[in-house]
């Protein structure tokens, strides 16, 4: 019984702290955050970063269930600031594969310079940065 309460009360901690609620790189003060909105057809996503005007490939994202990102679900890129620094635009290749292939890549989405972090949206039109700092 003991253990049953200790259980229900670090639950409780944890919802009332937002633990599980959706952090965007504003939440987290740094990186690149991208909001998908493409109905759930996308099980790979790839960061693909510009510095100085060189496309530089970065992290591979796919769920660990190798279930589609659905609408609303955010991910997080843990940008250094190094490497965020360097950062001019920024892009995204997408598959409907878990592995990546058949992937497409959107248009890149220019950064004011000195940006440390950025919140985009993804949808079937591109990417949009929606906030920035």
């Amino acid at each position: 019984m003991k253990n049953l309460l200790l259980a229900a009360s670090f639950a409780a901690v944890m919802l009332l702290s937002g633990c599980g609620a959706v952090k965007t790189a504003a939440d987290h003060g740094s990186g690149l955050s991208v909001e998908m909105k493409t109905g759930g057809q996308y099980r790979h996503v790839q960061l693909i970063r510009y510095e100085n005007g060189e496309r530089v490939p970065d992290e591979n994202v796919v769920n660990a269930d190798g279930s589609q990102f659905e609408d609303g679900e955010v991910i997080w890129f843990d940008i250094q600031p190094g490497e965020w620094k360097e950062t001019t635009a920024f892009a995204l290749s997408v598959s409907t594969d878990g592995t990546g292939v058949g992937a497409r890549q959107t248009k890149p989405v220019e950064l004011k310079d000195g940006t440390s972090w950025a919140h985009a949206v993804f949808n079937d039109d591109g990417l949009t940065i929606e906030e920035a700092e």
